[in-house]
C-alpha cells in the first residue's frame, strides 16, 4: 500500500529537492506487480521471524517487531490465524501447549477483534484482563482524552456482542450461527455499566501463554490505531483512504450481525435506515455477469456516478432510503481499484445524492 501511494503521489512522498516521475505505461507495470506479489510467503515469514529471534535472544512477540521497526506483524496473523499458531508451525523449540478452546479464541481476536480498525474493543479487552473489571465511564474518558471523539451507548452495546462474538458467524452443520454458539464461548458480562470476566474466560487466563499472546495482539491493535490515528482524516469511526474490509464496515457501523455477503452486493441499508456502506469495485473483469457490469466512475475529484442494484427502482425500499426520502442517511463510499488488489477497500469519505441528477435506466443483462 505504500509503494501505492509513492506511485501514485510521485515526488510529494520524496524529501528535499528530489523528484520522481513515472509514466502512465511504468505505472500500470508496477501497480500489476504490486498486485501479484504476496507478503504472505511461508518462506519470508520464517526468515524475519528468525532474525528478530537471533537480534533479541528470545522468541519474540508482535510488539517485538514492531518496537523493532520490523515487518508488521499482523502478516503472520494473515498467514496463520493468530500468532501463537505461526511460532507452533514453524519453532522447533517453542513447546508451549494451549487447550483447543484458548487456540480457537486467540484466532478469533486476533483476526476479529485486534485488527486495530477499531479500538474500542481492544481498549476494553486490555482493562479488564488487566484489573478485573472495567467501567464504561473510563472508556467513554479514555476515547475522549486519547482521540477526541464521542463513542454512544450503541457503539458500547456493540462492542460488548463483538467481544462476544455474537456479530461474527461461522458455519456449523450447514447451518450459519454466531461463533459464540458455534464455539460455546463466555467471555464478558455488562452489568450496571461496568465490563466483568466470565468465569469461564478467567479459567483460561490462568493459563500464562495465553494470557500474554492475548494481551500481546491487543497491544499491537492499541498501538497501530494509534499509529495511524489522524484526526482531520477521521469521519464516523474511519480514516480516510485507509482499508477495510465489509466484515470491518458493519462492525464500526454497529451491525447487530455480520450480513451475508450474498445479500450485500454493492450496498446494504441498515435495518434503522441511519447508515448504508457503499461498496465499489472500480474496474469490473470482463467475464462477470452483464448484470453486475455497474458504470461507476469518477466524473471528477468531488462526484462519483454510481449505479444502484438490479432490478431497482426509484421507488424501491433502499433506494428510496439512499435518497434521503425516509430520513436522514449517512452513506459512506468504499472502493478498491479490482479484485487483484484483495478483498479490502478503501474509504474515500461520506457521498451524498445529487437529487437533480437521479435517473431510472436501463442496462444490459446476460439474456440481452
Amino acid at each position: 500500500d505504500k509503494i501505492r501511494k509513492l506511485i501514485s503521489e510521485g515526488s510529494r512522498m520524496i524529501p528535499g529537492e528530489s523528484t520522481i516521475n513515472f509514466d502512465e505505461i511504468t505505472k500500470e507495470k508496477i501497480y500489476a506487480s504490486i498486485d501479484s506479489a504476496t507478503m504472505q510467503l511461508l518462506i519470508d515469514l520464517k526468515i524475519d521471524y528468525n532474525n528478530l529471534k537471533s537480534r533479541i535472544g528470545r522468541v519474540p512477540m508482535m510488539m517485538d517487531f514492531v518496537k523493532n521497526e520490523a515487518r508488521d506483524p499482523f502478516s503472520f496473523v494473515q498467514h496463520s490465524k493468530s500468532y501463537f499458531n505461526f511460532i507452533k508451525k514453524v519453532d522447533k523449540n517453542f513447546n508451549s501447549e494451549l487447550n483447543s478452546k484458548s487456540i480457537k479464541l486467540l484466532e478469533l481476536f486476533s483476526q476479529e477483534i485486534n485488527n486495530s480498525k477499531r479500538i474500542e474493543e481492544s481498549i476494553i479487552l486490555k482493562g479488564t484482563i488487566l484489573s478485573g473489571s472495567f467501567e464504561v465511564s473510563k472508556l467513554i474518558s479514555k476515547i475522549k482524552e486519547s482521540f477526541n471523539y464521542n463513542i454512544s451507548d450503541e457503539t458500547i452495546n456493540s462492542c460488548f456482542r463483538n467481544i462476544n462474538f455474537d456479530f461474527f458467524r461461522e458455519k456449523k452443520n450447514g447451518k450459519l450461527i454466531p461463533s459464540k454458539d458455534a464455539n460455546k464461548l463466555s467471555i464478558l458480562k455488562l452489568e450496571n455499566n461496568v465490563f466483568s470476566l466470565e468465569t469461564e474466560f478467567i479459567e483460561l487466563l490462568a493459563n500464562h501463554d495465553f494470557k500474554i499472546f492475548l494481551l500481546d495482539s491487543i497491544e499491537y491493535s492499541i498501538n497501530n490505531f494509534k499509529k495511524n490515528f489522524n484526526p482531520e482524516k477521521w469521519y464516523n469511526g474511519f480514516h480516510l483512504y485507509r482499508k477495510y474490509s465489509r466484515k470491518d464496515v458493519f462492525r464500526i457501523l454497529n451491525f447487530h450481525v455480520n450480513p451475508v455477503a450474498i445479500n450485500v452486493g454493492g450496498y446494504l441499508v441498515r435495518p434503522d435506515n441511519e447508515y448504508c456502506p457503499i461498496f465499489v469495485n472500480y474496474h469490473k473483469d470482463d467475464d462477470i455477469s452483464e448484470s453486475i457490469k455497474f458504470e461507476d466512475e469518477f466524473v471528477n475529484q468531488k462526484e462519483f456516478d454510481w449505479m444502484s442494484k438490479s432490478p431497482r427502482k426509484i421507488e424501491s425500499k433502499d433506494v428510496q432510503s439512499i435518497l434521503g426520502k425516509k430520513g436522514k442517511i449517512i452513506l459512506p463510499l468504499f472502493i478498491k481499484k479490482n479484485n487483484d488488489e484483495g478483498t479490502d477497500f478503501y474509504y474515500m469519505g461520506d457521498v451524498k445524492p445529487q437529487l437533480e441528477n437521479i435517473e431510472q435506466t436501463l442496462m444490459n443483462i446476460d439474456k440481452g
